[in-house]
């Protein structure tokens, strides 16, 4: 007996097996959402190290002229 005069069942199976995954594939491809686009990351500005910084001495109040003298 030749392999010809049997049919193919497993191969056929399979074929039919490979063709419903690759569609349920493109199914669940057309279903998803566009996938994002690149976009350039946003900046932040880091925080200060204050820890880096020497303190300003501070400067003492002075009291508001009037325009009176004392």
């Amino acid at each position: 007996m030749f392999p010809t005069a049997h049919p193919d069942l497993m191969g056929q199976l399979a074929n039919e097996r490979a063709a419903g995954l690759r569609a349920d594939a493109e199914r669940v491809r057309w279903s998803r959402r566009a996938l994002a686009t690149w976009r350039p990351a946003r900046f932040v500005e880091p925080a200060a190290d204050l820890s880096r910084v020497t303190p300003v001495p501070a400067q003492p109040l002075q009291a508001p002229r009037t325009g009176r003298a004392a």
